[in-house]
């Protein structure tokens, strides 16, 4: 009888010794998969440009399937943006961490917009701003680029999140 009672303690204490661990590695795993890491980018082809603001918004948006044109693109939310001025024919921007929300996507456009002013808003066709984007005055655009979170995926698989991605945006 008594040694039953040890094997039921012993059991017992394994099994919620393992629950706890396996809940305290699930919450590891959990929050180190919080943030998506996007790897820092060199911006080429920029020398038409000098003088001017590169605004580059990493955002949850689509683009039409029939148009090629960049500014038909619609975001519904911008989860990071950075300006930099143009002074040179290549800029580069560091690695950026975007925080991911359940099971919406993190991101999966990265938007270049190059425009006159250095406090660019993006608004949708539809007049609406995304969320997470301040509204200003400046609308203005001298050239609109995007590529998608597949590319940048491709880019870490193949370099590593610590590699530069090189982005051309004038062809």
């Amino acid at each position: 009888m008594r040694s039953l009672k040890l094997i039921i303690i012993n059991a017992l204490t394994l099994i919620i010794g393992l629950g706890l661990m396996s809940g305290s590695v699930s919450q590891r795993s959990a929050e180190a998969a919080r943030f998506e890491t996007i790897p820092s980018l060199q911006v080429n082809k920029l020398g038409n440009y000098r003088g001017q603001y590169l605004t580059v918004l990493y955002a949850v948006g689509s683009r039409p399937f029939i148009s090629t044109d960049n500014s038909s693109i619609s975001i519904s939310q911008v989860k990071e943006a950075r300006t930099v001025y143009i002074s040179a024919d290549a800029m580069s921007l560091p690695s950026v961490q975007v925080e991911k929300e359940g099971f919406r996507p993190s991101y999966n456009i990265v938007v270049f917009v190059v425009s006159p002013q250095a406090n660019y808003s993006w608004v949708n066709a539809d007049g609406s701003v995304p969320q997470g984007m301040t509204a200003t005055g400046n609308r203005l655009s001298s050239l609109i680029n995007a590529i998608n979170k597949t590319d940048v995926d491709g880019f870490i698989t193949s370099q590593g999140e610590n590699g530069t991605l090189q982005i051309n945006l004038v062809k």
